[in-house]
C-alpha cells in the first residue's frame, strides 16, 4: 500500500504543478474580450475532493466534497470550512471536519495556508463507532479561472494518527 500513496502524492505533486504553469495564463483574453473584473478570493465556494487516508498502516482512497467561506484583508485570507470524505479504507467508513482556515497569497493567484479545527471519523472496526478529535494541516490553492481554484492539502487527524493528502477543485458560488 506505501506504493499506491506514493503514487498518489506524485499524481498531486504533478497536478499542482501543472496547475501552477496555467495559472500564468488563467487571467483570460488578453485583448479585452472580457471585462477586466479583479480577482477576490473572498466569497463562498464549494468542491470536490479525492486523495488517500493512511491510518494503522493501511491506505485507501478517500473521496468527497467540501463547501466553505472565505473573507480577504490585503494578502490575508481567512474563513471557514466543511468537508466529507468516503473512504475506500479498511477502517474507515468516513470521514469530516469544520476547520478554520488562515492563509497568505504569495501571489495574487496562489494562495498557502494552514487549517484547523475538529474532525470526526467513523472506524469500522471495533463495533464500528464515530471519534471526535482536533485535525490540523497545510495546503495551497491556486486560481484556474474565475471562478475555479485547485488545491493540495495535508491533514492529520491528531488522536487517529489519520494522514490525508487530497487534491481538490472548487468553484465560487459568488461571482
Amino acid at each position: 500500500m506505501t506504493v499506491w500513496r506514493r503514487n498518489l502524492l506524485a499524481l498531486a505533486v504533478s497536478v499542482g504543478m501543472a496547475a501552477s504553469a496555467t495559472l500564468a495564463i488563467a487571467d483570460g483574453p488578453s485583448k479585452g474580450d472580457w471585462p477586466n473584473i479583479p480577482w477576490t478570493w473572498q466569497g463562498l465556494y464549494a468542491g470536490v475532493h479525492i486523495g488517500n487516508a493512511d491510518t494503522f498502516g493501511d491506505d485507501g482512497l478517500v473521496f468527497g466534497a467540501q463547501i466553505g467561506r472565505n473573507w480577504q484583508s490585503g494578502k490575508v485570507v481567512y474563513g471557514i470550512e466543511g468537508d466529507i470524505s468516503f473512504s475506500g479504507n479498511d477502517s474507515i467508513d468516513w470521514m469530516g471536519t469544520a476547520r478554520g482556515r488562515l492563509g497568505y497569497l504569495i501571489t495574487s493567484n496562489i494562495l498557502l495556508y494552514g487549517t484547523a479545527g475538529v474532525g470526526f471519523v467513523n472506524f469500522s472496526h471495533h463495533g464500528g463507532g464515530t471519534d471526535a478529535e482536533f485535525v490540523a494541516g497545510v495546503g495551497i490553492e491556486g486560481k484556474l479561472t474565475q471562478t475555479t481554484t485547485v488545491r493540495l492539502e495535508y491533514l492529520n487527524f491528531s488522536d487517529s494518527d489519520i494522514d490525508v493528502v487530497r487534491v481538490g477543485l472548487n468553484f465560487k458560488l459568488n461571482w
